[in-house]
C-alpha cells in the first residue's frame, strides 16, 4: 500500500484538448505534449490561460512545470488553421 500511494504522488494530471492524461515528469516540452495526444507534429500547442490574457504558445523544446498551479491546461490546433 505505501508503494501504491508513492507512485501516485508521482503522477501529474494535465488536460489536452478536454482530455485528461497522466504523466510522470513534472516538466513538458511542447513535443511530449503533442506526442501524449496524438496530434500531428505539425500541429501547434497552446497553454490555456484563464481570466484576461491571450493563451501561450508553446515551442517545440519549451518545457513546462506542470506541477504548477495553471501549467496544465493544453489544446493543440493545425497551425493552417492559425495562419491562413
Amino acid at each position: 500500500m505505501e508503494n501504491e500511494n508513492r507512485s501516485n504522488s508521482n503522477q501529474f494530471e494535465i488536460m489536452i484538448n478536454k482530455k485528461t492524461y497522466h504523466c510522470s515528469n513534472h516538466l513538458m516540452t511542447g513535443t511530449q505534449i503533442k506526442q501524449k495526444a496524438g496530434v500531428d507534429m505539425s500541429y501547434g500547442v497552446w497553454l490555456k490561460v484563464t481570466g484576461p490574457g491571450n493563451d501561450q504558445p508553446i515551442g517545440n523544446q519549451e518545457e513546462v512545470d506542470i506541477s504548477r498551479p495553471g501549467k496544465n491546461n493544453f489544446f493543440t490546433t493545425c497551425m493552417e488553421i492559425i495562419s491562413g
